[in-house]
């Protein structure tokens, strides 16, 4: 499998076209694998004469204005690089898009795909969130050390494939339900059969708010009903109060890469003080317990579980996309990135 970045520049004049500035990517062996090689090339720009915001801000902006390789030059060494490889993968779909419109632009062949999978949706589906999660924000969610700057396409590339250990066979075929933007969500469960005995509740906090006891590493961190290990909620549905300060049903859906996705709910509760607890249980499905969750779900309020709150930006650093510039940026060896969850 190839798992594949691009950077690009949009264009603000009358040439509608998103011209790639970098293409990155990795072949590893089969999703969440090692990683087996690199490929990295700078595309000097020659369509548009100003950058956009997002493009001036890429850390290989230079390496791709001093660049003596074109875009026809670049797709004819990753082609040759990719190989007869047919199955890839990439950090949503809008990569894909923008390859087939500047190829078309140049006149030059894409790529044969025989599949394509969009692990940004892959990874929503496996946390039960209802929105796209951006590439950063995955990685500090699954506890990846930032080694490399983001946005640029080989770094991407390696941290959406450390990101695969995460994935399941399932979350790759996942499609997302295409619905209007006046239509409520939709409730989509499809939780695991695999049978369980009942699951000790587990004590959080107390905490001065209710949004720290939500986003406490205990309550994110449910363990497999079946197996015992360690999912990730990124997202919980909190249902309101039934009674004035009474306490507050929370929803959220997590994965195990073996048995499945099971529904976990957290109770908040407020004490005497005035401080807040929590009790966290991963409960047999029921149909009463399904009814709870789907109220909380359409009508509930929504609380981003966001780990520090922020996205690290770090000073720009000697990485693998610095190793090589130009058009001699091509096959490396990958760098040690981090293990897969045990």
């Amino acid at each position: 499998m190839i798992i594949w970045d691009l950077e690009w520049n949009r264009g603000y004049d009358r040439t509608p076209l998103d011209e790639i500035l970098q293409i990155g990517a990795v072949r590893v062996a089969g999703l969440g694998g090692p990683v087996l090689d690199t490929f990295n090339a700078y595309i000097r720009p020659a369509v548009h004469k100003r950058f956009d915001p997002g493009a001036r801000r890429l850390p290989g902006l230079q390496d791709s204005r001093s660049s003596d390789l074109d875009f026809i030059g670049a797709m004819e060494r990753f082609r040759t690089w990719c190989g007869g490889e047919t199955e890839f993968a990439s950090w949503g779909s809008g990569d894909l898009d923008t390859l087939t419109r500047n190829c078309r632009y140049w006149g030059t062949p894409s790529l044969t795909m025989e599949k394509c999978y969009d692990l940004q949706t892959a990874f929503s589906y496996v946390l039960g969130a209802d929105r796209q999660i951006a590439l950063w924000r995955a990685v500090e969610h699954c506890q990846i050390p930032d080694l490399f700057p983001f946005h640029d396409a080989l770094c991407d590339s390696l941290y959406t494939s450390v990101i695969g250990c995460w994935l399941t066979p399932e979350s790759l075929e996942h499609e997302p339900v295409r619905r209007s933007r006046r239509a409520g969500p939709k409730v989509t469960l499809k939780l695991s059969g695999c049978p369980f005995p009942r699951q000790p509740r587990q004590g959080i906090g107390p905490f001065p708010t209710p949004e720290l006891v939500l986003g406490a590493k205990q309550s994110r961190r449910p363990p497999c009903p079946v197996c015992g290990r360690k999912g990730s909620i990124s997202q919980w549905r909190c249902a309101p109060a039934k009674t004035s300060g009474g306490p507050r049903q929370c929803f959220s859906i997590f994965s195990c890469p073996e048995h499945g996705r099971f529904l976990c709910r957290l109770v908040l509760a407020q004490l005497s003080d005035g401080s807040w607890r929590g009790r966290r249980s991963v409960p047999p499905i029921g149909p009463e317990l399904i009814q709870e969750y789907t109220a909380a779900f359409q009508t509930g309020a929504v609380y981003e579980c966001r780990g520090s709150g922020r996205k690290r930006r770090r000073a720009r650093r000697p990485g693998p996309s610095s190793q090589a510039r130009g058009p001699d940026a091509s096959c490396r060896s990958a760098p040690d990135v981090v293990k897969c969850p045990e």
